[in-house]
């Protein structure tokens, strides 16, 4: 008996997961997606100036390849777009019910099957539960004092409120991460005046972009060449990992070197160099891509804070340091709870264990994607799977091909599987040890770390390791649980 899966998520994640198991000739599953449309991240963050930071030539399934892409770096509505294309032509969408929002799921040991519950006090009986739902899922708001005092209108870059006026206004922008360099110079001109507070600038590199010419989209519509300068360009970014390693210090100093002189150069405000230059290794955080940003914050009608947000008044806000700033509209891009797994959603495993008890020194599993004491449960994009060097597509179709396995290893086993505990602290216990060689364990600023300090974002090896790791799905790193019991007179 082929199982039924649940794919929580609609995004890259969950539909990666959805064209592996329907190529693979499985029907069985649903994609429960709380929007009105897939596209994950690309569905819900419709913020000014949206866009990828990865070429659009490797930013898409390697099955799928579109051709047309109009610029180098596709926006956000034609990587929305280009989702929604797919999910139509691999005959995906039939399976997506779209405004199910998943809020618990609890592992039912007799049946040997997850009991997932939707918002709506549905609930539904599967056999495999797939958790898609990504790190940059849930919008993260600092707690900030006298929030509700503050007049004017105030909303996170994820959720961006279309009926606020910004011509004329003074805007205050809270965060400097890959959302403040698209919307600041994309409103920048339109306002009368934004200041930028950021306690922690980021390393920023030119961002090479440009639309596609004729040439390019003929080229593009010959399939070899187009899967040759997919390949290519994969393993351009590919070579691109040892950056992160500590031993290429010597490597690192002289590009920081090179992008504190861009700084300079473009800037030229003093102070505005010194709020704008970052102070830890470069590549421990995320490299951002931008060529727009220093030159528009060399702009008059713009500044640069390097501070927190301490509290709101009526009229604006109140950095760390004191300094009062009057503001019309604030706009937080203060980034998402990364380091939360899973959340909110309430997953129970065996012996009514919550997967947040589970991973209360931080998130964990096996390979990224199965954690002890939560059979059947896999994820795509989970702890330790973020992708630095390269792009985080190849990563979600390795998962996939893995979980799509995994369900074949269950349907001919006619068995739950659970990851065995040994196993699984031993793969986190070599991967917490090769983290510290890299710079990712230097004390950055970010969101790869967990309050304690814990790594638990990141991938710590290259594409091809990951690749060659999930390769198989090996029955002996998991425990076959008893199988489910089957009602008298079903058929074999």
């Amino acid at each position: 008996m082929t199982p039924t899966v649940a794919i929580v998520g609609a995004g890259f994640g969950g539909l990666a997961v959805a064209l592996e198991l329907k190529a693979a000739g499985i029907e069985s599953f649903t994609v429960l997606e709380r929007a009105d449309e897939v596209g994950g991240v690309w569905q819900a963050n419709t913020y000014p100036g949206a866009a990828c930071d990865v070429p659009s030539v490797i930013y898409q399934f390697s099955r799928h390849l579109k051709p047309d892409w109009s610029r180098r770096f596709g926006s956000r509505q034609e990587i929305r777009d280009y989702l929604r294309e797919v999910s139509i032509e691999s005959g995906v969408r039939e399976h997506v019910r779209f405004g199910a929002e998943v809020v618990a799921a609890t592992f039912d040991e007799d049946g040997a099957r997850w009991e997932v519950e939707l918002a709506d006090g549905e609930t539904l009986a599967v056999d495999v539960l797939v958790c898609a739902t990504g790190q940059l899922s849930r919008p993260k708001l600092p707690d900030v004092e006298g929030r509700e005092r503050f007049a004017g209108a105030q909303f996170h870059s994820a959720e961006w409120d279309h009926s606020a006026d910004l011509a004329g206004k003074r805007v205050v922008v809270v965060g400097g991460g890959a959302s403040a360099i698209q919307v600041v110079p994309a409103i920048a001109g339109q306002t009368a005046h934004v200041t930028v507070v950021q306690r922690s600038p980021s390393w920023i590199v030119n961002k090479y972009d440009w639309t596609q010419g004729r040439v390019e989209r003929a080229l593009s519509h010959v399939p070899a060449l187009l899967h040759a300068y997919h390949k290519l360009m994969w393993w351009w970014f590919e070579s691109r990992y040892p950056i992160v390693l500590r031993r290429l210090d010597p490597v690192r100093r002289v590009w920081q070197g090179q992008r504190r002189w861009t700084i300079r150069r473009i800037v030229k405000d003093p102070a505005k160099v010194t709020a704008c230059t970052p102070d830890y290794a470069l590549g421990c955080n995320r490299v951002l891509l931008s060529s727009e940003w220093y030159p528009t914050i060399a702009r008059p009608d713009v500044d640069v804070v390097r501070a927190g947000v301490q509290a709101m008044t009526a009229g604006g806000v109140v950095t760390s340091e004191g300094q009062e700033i009057a503001a019309d509209v604030v706009v937080w891009c203060t980034g998402f709870t990364a380091t939360e797994y899973l959340a909110p959603i309430k997953i129970k495993g065996r012996d009514g264990l919550e997967i947040r008890d589970a991973w209360a020194d931080g998130p964990e599993a096996y390979l990224g994607l199965a954690t002890p004491g939560f059979p059947n449960l896999f994820m795509s994009y989970g702890p330790n799977t973020g992708s630095l060097t390269n792009t985080i597509i190849s990563l979600l179709e390795y998962q996939a091909g893995y979980i799509r396995r995994a369900v074949e290893h269950i349907a001919r086993g006619g068995h739950a599987v659970d990851v065995r505990r040994d196993v699984h602290d031993a793969f986190n216990a070599e991967l917490q040890h090769r983290l510290q060689r890299t710079v990712f364990t230097t004390g950055c600023p970010g969101w790869y770390t967990t309050a304690a300090g814990k790594v638990t974002t990141v991938w710590v090896g290259s594409h091809v390791e990951y690749r060659r790791r999930t390769r198989r799905f090996d029955p002996s790193a998991y425990h076959a649980l008893a199988p489910r019991p089957r009602a008298v007179g079903a058929g074999a």
